[in-house]
């Protein structure tokens, strides 16, 4: 994919912020966004997984992949807490932009 851009991911995604970031996310999917650097995320709950994963579908949708790129410790212990660091497995950016 040479022209996956990674659309940086930022502040809390907590139930708390999750809605000002549903529309964003919402969009840049739309726009064919794939490659999510989520090295900005600071605290992550279950609201923003459950984003994550409804992102990761509308792509799946489209006949591509969620790439997760660079996730903060928040982000990596919520998916290992639940045991998803598999299923939503982060990549580095150049292997996204590859």
């Amino acid at each position: 994919m040479s022209d996956t851009t990674a659309a940086c991911l930022t502040g809390e995604w907590t139930i708390h912020a999750i809605a000002q970031h549903r529309e964003a996310m919402l969009a840049l999917v739309n726009e064919g966004i794939v490659a999510f650097d989520a090295s900005g995320i600071t605290d992550m709950d279950t609201a923003g997984l459950q984003l994550l994963f409804s992102a990761q579908r509308s792509v799946a949708q489209l006949g591509q992949e969620l790439l997760l790129v660079h996730p903060s410790a928040a982000v990596k212990g919520l998916l290992q807490a639940y045991g998803l660091d598999m299923t939503l497995q982060p990549v580095s950016l150049e292997e996204a932009l590859s």
